[in-house]
C-alpha cells in the first residue's frame, strides 16, 4: 500500500478520535465549524475540512476500507501527486454537487472514496479486491457501487442522511481525471468494464450472495471497531480534556 494512503487513512482516523474525545458542546461546535453546507459558499476551506469529518465510528469504518482498496491501486498506477490531485478534486466535486441539491450539512471523505473508485475502476478493473470479504474483480465491485448509488440517488429510502449525489459527483470527477490522464488504458477499462458488467449480469446469483455473505462479515466487523474507536475516544476524553 502507498505511503499516501496509509497517510490518509491514519489522518482521517486520528481526527475522529480527537473529535469523538471532545466534550459534548465542544464536538457539536467543532463539527458546525468544519462542515460544509451550501450556505457556506463564502468559507471554501469547509469544503477540505469537512472532509475529514466522519459523523460515526460506521461511517469511517466504511470510506477508510475503500480508500484503502481503492486509494492503493490509484497511487500505485498514477503516483502520490495524481492520487493527491484525484481524491481532492473529487472531494471538491462531491461537495459542490451535493450543495448545489441540498441544504443539508456534509461530512466525510466519501466524495474522495468514490473518486478513488472511479479512477481505480478504469486502471485496473480487473484487479482482485476483498472489499466485500471475497475476491471479486475491481469493476464489479465499481459497478455495484454505480448502480446502487445511482438507483439511491434517484429513490431514495426514507431519510438516510446520506449524500449520494456526493458520491457520484466524486466518482464522475475521478473517472475523468484518469480519462484526462491516461486515456488508452481508460479507453481498455471501459471495454473491461462493459464485459463485466455482462459476466456481473449472468452470475448474479453466485456473485449476490457472496456479497451478501460479505456485508454480513463487514457489519460485524464494524461492531468491533466501533466499540475500539469510542472506547479510545473516551479514554483521550479522560486524558486530554480533563487534564486541560
Amino acid at each position: 500500500m502507498g505511503s499516501l494512503t496509509n497517510a490518509m487513512i491514519a489522518m482521517n482516523i486520528a481526527v475522529f478520535l480527537l473529535i469523538f474525545s471532545m466534550p459534548a458542546e465542544m464536538m457539536e461546535s467543532a463539527f458546525s465549524m468544519l462542515s460544509f453546507t451550501s450556505s457556506m459558499l463564502l468559507e471554501p476551506w469547509r469544503i477540505i475540512t469537512s472532509m475529514f469529518l466522519h459523523a460515526s465510528a460506521s461511517h469511517l469504518f466504511f470510506n477508510m476500507l475503500g480508500l484503502y482498496f481503492f486509494g492503493r491501486v490509484v497511487e500505485r498506477e498514477f503516483g502520490s501527486r495524481k492520487f493527491a490531485a484525484i481524491y481532492f478534486l473529487s472531494g471538491i466535486a462531491g461537495s459542490v454537487a451535493f450543495g448545489l441539491t441540498s441544504t443539508m450539512e456534509a461530512v466525510g471523505a466519501s466524495g474522495c472514496i468514490f473518486g478513488l473508485m472511479g479512477a481505480a475502476m478504469l486502471a485496473k478493473p480487473k484487479e482482485w479486491v476483498r472489499i466485500f470479504v471475497f475476491p471479486l474483480p475491481m469493476g464489479i465491485v465499481a459497478i455495484l457501487y454505480i448502480v446502487t448509488q445511482a438507483a439511491l440517488a434517484v429513490i431514495p429510502l426514507g431519510d438516510s442522511g446520506i449524500a449520494y449525489v456526493a458520491h457520484i459527483g466524486g466518482m464522475l470527477a475521478g473517472a475523468l481525471i484518469a480519462f484526462r490522464l491516461k486515456p488508452k488504458d481508460s479507453v481498455k477499462g471501459i471495454m473491461w468494464l462493459v464485459a463485466l458488467l455482462l459476466l456481473l449480469i449472468l452470475l448474479w446469483p453466485v456473485i449476490s450472495i457472496a456479497v451478501s455473505i460479505g456485508q454480513i462479515i463487514l457489519s460485524v466487523v464494524d461492531l468491533i471497531l466501533g466499540f475500539v474507536l469510542y472506547g479510545v475516544a473516551k479514554l483521550l476524553l479522560s486524558w486530554i480534556w480533563v487534564v486541560i
